[in-house]
């Protein structure tokens, strides 16, 4: 064995070695707080991001040897993270399997193939068993926004047989005029992330204009907690969304 590849296999022995030994998971998104303890294997100390609330301080505080952040995390946060802690990214997917590849990549860092991907086969089962409506479903969101094609939940629901209703199949979001609404027909609609306390973005679901249109549909609703961690929360979602 030459030099240089001696040094590559300390290099990658020392790398698996710390993520073995590590015992304290932090989380820097709140999606990951229910969904890590699914999976994680007993012997490791996980740290919700309601500890510490993404507070640079408070995270060195409790030490973690490795720090879960998404896509859409503070990359100031990770980089000053990362000289003290493993800074693993679990990328945001826009299809089912961009999350299955999510899954496999974080189970190859964090050396926990197995527990990740019993994860990922029960909630597969989870979602199979769900009985899916034939109804047309489009998805109404708080400002006017809908998914596009190009969305997880979207992708998802296709993925298992749902018949969902797109104005834009290469989108992930899609503003839709109140117009463009009424004119379609479908037959379910997703009330999908708005909340219950009042704001002006959940203020054109009361339109006149659109009340009329949504009492002859069946509605469905998916709290802004799901709908928030679409991925983490796959089947509650789809059960809520695409369910008989």
């Amino acid at each position: 064995m030459n030099l240089v590849s001696f040094g590559v296999s300390v290099l990658l022995l020392c790398i698996f070695s710390n993520v073995q030994a590590a015992t304290r998971i932090a989380s820097l998104n709140p999606c990951f707080d229910d969904w890590v303890p699914q999976w994680l294997p007993s012997e490791h100390q996980f740290i919700p991001s309601t500890q510490h609330g993404n507070r640079l301080e408070r995270l060195l505080a409790l030490q973690p040897d490795v720090i879960l952040y998404g896509t859409y995390t503070n990359r100031r946060l990770v980089t000053e993270l990362n000289k003290t802690a493993m800074a693993v990214e679990v990328a945001e997917p826009n299809s089912w399997l961009q999350w299955q590849a999510t899954l496999n990549n974080l189970g190859s860092e964090l050396q926990m193939q197995v527990p990740l991907q019993q994860w990922a086969e029960r909630q597969t089962r989870q979602i199979k068993a769900i009985t899916v409506t034939d109804k047309s479903i489009i998805f109404v969101m708080p400002n006017q926004y809908t998914w596009g094609g190009a969305s997880f939940a979207v992708d998802l629901l296709r993925v298992f047989g749902a018949h969902v209703v797109v104005l834009e199949e290469n989108a992930v979001l899609h503003q839709l005029r109140l117009e463009e609404l009424i004119h379609l027909q479908p037959q379910r609609v997703v009330v999908d992330g708005f909340s219950s306390d009042y704001a002006r973005a959940n203020e054109w679901l009361w339109h006149n204009a659109l009340q009329p249109w949504l009492s002859q549909r069946q509605l469905r609703h998916v709290s802004s907690t799901v709908s928030g961690c679409p991925a983490q929360q796959a089947a509650t979602y789809f059960e809520r969304a695409a369910s008989l």
